[in-house]
């Protein structure tokens, strides 16, 4: 099977704007399962998250392909795939920061991003991820876009569309590079010296 072509995996999924509609689908699993799992802080393992998680999104993207009849399902052991114009077949995932996602290493699971061999009885189709992203304390989504990898290497990744409205997400503050204090604009105190603060020229004052 063909190595996935950015520009074309690009193409198909901004056909009929799937791009809008699977973000918005992921965007709205979340919503999901903080809605319906609020005591989640206190799960053991990060797994279990991840796995509701996905459950929650592909049940999300299965509404976006009911209503699109370019993109189909394919239901495989405990694992789904979507089908796009018959030429691209993706998977949802949840990734690490790097965009990296893991897998239990099943051989089709270790052959997804080994291109030169077809799977699941499909034959050339092009093969990417569509991942999301937490931050570091799994409170928020922080990104979700295509990921390309071959073997154990990301060739190409890109961002999904936003729908109009859509804030952005706002990084967390930088850590400051000097004591706030020396940031602080001080008002000018008439009578007090240079360098004194107006606490110590309040106290010359009195």
């Amino acid at each position: 099977m063909p190595t996935p072509d950015r520009d074309t995996v690009q193409e198909i999924l901004v056909r009929n704007d799937r791009d809008l509609k699977i973000r918005e689908a992921v965007s709205q699993a979340w919503i999901d399962v903080q809605e319906k799992y609020p005591d989640r802080a206190w799960w053991r393992r990060a797994t279990t998250l991840r796995a509701v998680m996905w459950e929650h999104s592909v049940d999300r993207v299965m509404g976006v392909v009911g209503d699109d009849n370019g993109l189909a399902a394919i239901q495989h052991y405990d694992t789904a795939s979507f089908i796009a114009d018959d030429k691209v077949l993706f998977r949802l995932k949840k990734a690490d920061r790097k965009l990296f996602s893991s897998n239990y290493p099943t051989p089709l699971a270790n052959m997804f991003h080994q291109h030169e061999a077809d799977l699941y009885g499909h034959e050339g189709f092009q093969r990417v991820e569509i991942v999301h992203t937490f931050n570091k304390f799994y409170t928020a989504l922080n990104w979700i876009g295509v990921v390309a990898r071959d073997d154990g290497k990301i060739i190409w990744d890109f961002e999904l569309r936003r729908s109009v409205g859509d804030a952005e997400i706002v990084p967390f503050p930088t850590a400051p590079k000097a004591p706030a204090g020396d940031t602080v604009v001080r008002p000018i105190i008439p009578g007090a010296a240079e360098g004194d603060d107006k606490s110590e020229a309040g106290d010359k004052e009195a």
